[in-house]
């Protein structure tokens, strides 16, 4: 029974990694070497070394949003411009053709939480959990911030606007194997994400983790810069460290409880 487990496990993470495809009829044992010449192409010598080979199979045009020319940035930029609604702005996202690891993800993940919150948290990106459910942090790292806002009384699913948050992330397509977004996807998905904080138009916004603080802030170093009030076009923001950093460095929670308590502080001072 272990070893079932085992395999079960190592099945998980294959998944969760992005190996969720079969490439041949029959695995390869590359160390056995019947099954190496068997893998190895082969050419046929048969005709003469003067006789012309056979012309190329012509190479397939991409689709015509991978050679779109317009600049990423711009087009998302064009898109959210007559944006009126979280319906609208869903919608945005999912045209927009840019972003290439929308085909290898199972769901577009946009939000969850009341809309009317004063409270916006903005994370990352989607991980396996999220992008299989459609939501933003429901994994690990999810519950342990729902149950870190709790203890204060705030929660996703609190109809009072004071008592309640609205999350969603950076980038709303897991990107392949959990990797992190790159300097380019983020800039492309700016002018959806603060398309977003304009729709929701929170009281304080919270950027948990870099990714987050280098969309919002073009700024990376969370530890450095969590716990510190900014306030940008009116708007209070505070960085937090991300929850699946504090999975990893529990002894982090004592400050993240910190900044939690002084985000609750404040929101009891806009009352």
């Amino acid at each position: 029974m272990a070893g079932i487990q085992d395999n079960k496990e190592i099945l998980k993470w294959q998944i969760e990694m992005g190996v969720d495809e079969i490439i041949g009829e029959k695995p390869v044992n590359r160390l056995l070497e019947e099954d190496l010449i068997t893998a190895k192409p082969t050419l046929d010598v048969s005709s003469s070394r003067d006789v012309n080979p056979p012309d190329p199979k012509p190479v397939e045009k991409p689709p015509q949003e991978s050679i779109n020319s317009q600049d990423p940035v711009t087009e998302a930029t064009k898109l959210v411009a007559d944006v009126r609604s979280l319906e609208d702005l869903r919608k945005a996202i999912l045209e927009f053709p840019h972003c290439s690891f929308r085909h290898t993800s199972n769901n577009l993940v946009f939000s969850d939480g009341n809309p009317e919150a004063w409270l916006m948290i903005l994370g990352e990106a989607p991980g396996y959990e999220e992008d299989i459910k459609g939501k933003p942090f429901v994994g690990k790292s999810g519950r342990l911030l729902d149950k870190i806002f709790s203890e204060t009384g705030i929660s996703r699913s609190n109809s009072k606007p004071n008592d309640s948050f609205y999350i969603t992330n950076t980038i709303n397509w897991r990107p392949p194997g959990n990797r992190n977004p790159i300097k380019n996807e983020i800039e492309m998905f700016r002018p959806f994400v603060r398309k977003h904080i304009e729709l929701i138009n929170p009281k304080i916004l919270v950027l948990t983790g870099n990714i987050a603080c280098t969309a919002i802030l073009n700024q990376q170093g969370i530890t450095r810069l969590r716990g510190k009030w900014l306030n940008i076009d009116n708007l209070d923001i505070m960085p937090i460290v991300h929850p699946a950093f504090l999975l990893r460095n529990p002894t982090f929670k004592k400050n993240t409880w910190q900044d939690v308590l002084a985000i609750k502080k404040k929101l009891v001072e806009l009352e």
